[in-house]
């Protein structure tokens, strides 16, 4: 999960009675029979105003089914609300269980048929404020859609085989596409759904994108970089290159700056962003997302936000390896992404926060999630000079790890990664207690990045505004707090001005200059430019490509034994 600048989603319809459930009514259903699930449209004349979903499937053995709806997903709860009509055919009672569960008693083995609709939630067409469609985004014309925010779920099926269609109500005018198409097994909570009148859908080799909106590259070579995103990963852990891949994405109207969500789905991904990203902006980002394919999913069991120092920034570590040794990305943008990573931590407030408190507070939005992609990056980065320095990689413990979990499934994710470094002959323990645990601040060794980049301290000035802008309901932001002293009002900002955009200047980066576009009252709009700097001093490290790398990327591509061993 990535929101950015951040990981980590569906759609819905109505899902048809596949004849492989037609069992008479009495026979016990087996382990493994398949739950056939179809979306269909609601509409009102030619407007889109629901998803109908039929779930079709076969009760349980001993005649007491539980059915599980959506409630947590991306800090949203409740997500039961969004849901309404819900019946059951074949049932002799349908029984509430908390708002977030229901109890079907019927005969054993009955064929049920589970009917719901999913409610839109978005008034408006998507803004760069509304993120992601953690809640399902319907609109008249077009929708998108989360597996966890809108599938309910059968209690102990949630591996069994699935059969999708979508229902034969959808105008023709629709064009329509679901990671559930492709008829793998796959827990219907990690689909995404996504149509509309205006979809385009283009391919590449195994990928194919369902998008909406507009952007500044073409269609055609999004989906090759990502069909090349796919195929790196896939060879990092020898999968099959020709399984279908599917890539969901809807453009943002921008408010101020730019912003890239996105999860990782079972065989795809799903995604918004702004259209003022340049394809070379996006594709380390589209290499993390992708890259959730395999973590977690692959590599442990999910624990939560405890976990995310290594879903998330092990995830950062490898998609900008993996897109390095593919020549996807030069030396220098691979090392802008590790120092935007290093400026964001060693400039961060929070920085010396203990793993428990930032885990509890991950969907604050204060930059506790951060935490987790930096603290795991920076120490997948420390691990693996260990690594190389013995004659390996951290590449060997990753595919021991998912070796592991292969053999024992019910591992946490941590305890896994930390199994699999023992017996590659490396003990992670003592960092992890020390700088996920307690919070100590990690710094990296001069030699991390060796051969390819050097590690160098910097010293800046602390990064201030010099104001708090306020958002209102309609949000329209305010510039309020204004200190006399600041660089902000000695280039002309004033209290009560409004920002009516950002042109450029980074959170949190004191040497980026701000240019605010700005209005007083029912004056004219002019722009006010300051360096954001306060009175302190900001200590944060960064990465310098060696002369060497810069004429041999090769040299930044980290092989397994270091250069002389």
């Amino acid at each position: 999960m990535k929101t950015k600048i951040v990981s980590v989603l569906v759609a819905l319809a109505v899902v048809a009675a596949s004849p492989v459930l037609a069992a008479p009514d009495g026979v016990a259903t087996p382990k493994r029979e398949p739950i056939a699930y179809e979306v269909s449209p609601r509409l009102s004349g030619q407007d889109l105003t629901g998803l109908e979903v039929m779930i079709a499937f076969q009760a349980d053995a001993d005649g007491e089914t539980r059915l599980n709806l959506p409630e947590k997903w991306m800090g949203h709860t409740d997500l039961w609300r969004h849901l309404s009509d819900l019946s059951v055919e074949g049932a002799d009672s349908v029984v509430e269980d908390g708002p977030a569960a229901r109890v079907i008693r019927s005969r054993p083995g009955r064929r049920l048929v589970l009917r719901y609709t999913v409610n839109a939630t978005l008034a408006h067409e998507p803004r760069q404020s509304d993120g992601y469609p953690a809640e399902p985004w319907l609109r008249p014309s077009w929708f998108y859609a989360d597996g966890p925010s809108v599938m309910i779920v059968v209690e102990g099926r949630e591996d069994a085989p699935v059969r999708f269609q979508w229902g034969k109500a959808w105008p023709k005018a629709f064009a329509l596409a679901s990671n559930l198409e492709d008829g793998q097994d796959i827990d219907p909570r990690d689909s995404v759904l996504i149509g509309g009148r205006d979809l385009r859908i283009v391919r590449s080799g195994p990928v194919r994108v369902a998008l909406r909106g507009t952007y500044p590259f073409a269609d055609a070579d999004l989906a090759r970089t990502l069909d090349a995103i796919v195929r790196a990963e896939r060879g990092f852990f020898g999968d099959a290159p020709q399984t279908p891949f599917l890539v969901t994405a809807q453009s943002l109207a921008v408010d101020d700056g730019s912003t890239f969500s996105g999860t990782g789905k079972h065989q795809g991904f799903a995604m918004t962003l702004t259209p003022n990203l340049s394809l070379d902006e996006v594709r380390v980002l589209l290499a993390h997302e992708i890259f959730h394919t395999w973590n977690p999913h692959r590599l442990g069991k999910i624990i939560g936000p405890s976990g995310y120092w290594f879903s998330e920034g092990f995830t950062d570590f490898y998609a900008r390896r993996l897109m390095m040794r593919q020549r996807q990305i030069t030396p220098q943008a691979f090392l802008d992404a590790w120092n935007e990573t290093l400026l964001r931590y060693g400039t961060s407030p929070i920085i010396a926060m203990p793993g428990a408190e930032a885990a509890a507070k991950f969907w604050a939005g204060n930059g506790e999630d951060q935490l987790a992609y930096q603290r795991g990056a920076l120490l997948a980065a420390i691990w693996d000079r260990r690594m190389r320095a013995s004659g390996s990689s951290l590449d060997a413990v990753i595919h021991a790890q998912a070796a592991l979990h292969a053999r024992s499934p019910n591992t946490p994710l941590p305890q896994a990664f930390i199994e699999a470094a023992k017996a590659q002959g490396l003990d992670v323990s003592p960092d992890i207690t020390s700088h996920i645990d307690q919070g100590r601040p990690i710094r990296l060794p001069i030699d991390t990045f060796s051969p390819c980049a050097r590690v160098e301290d910097v010293v800046v000035p602390t990064f201030d505004l010099g104001f708090e802008p306020r958002v209102d309901d309609a949000g329209v932001r305010t510039v309020t707090k204004l200190r006399p002293d600041s660089p902000a009002a000695r280039a002309g900002l004033h209290e009560g001005a409004v920002i009516v955009a950002k042109r450029s200047g980074v959170n949190g980066d004191a040497a980026q200059p701000y240019d605010l576009i700005v209005r007083e009252g029912e004056g004219p709009e002019h722009t006010v430019s300051f360096l954001p700097q306060g009175s302190g001093e900001t200590r944060y490290q960064r990465l310098i490509l060696t002369p060497e790398a810069s004429s041999n990327p090769a040299l930044c591509d980290f092989p397994a034994a270091l250069p002389g061993r």
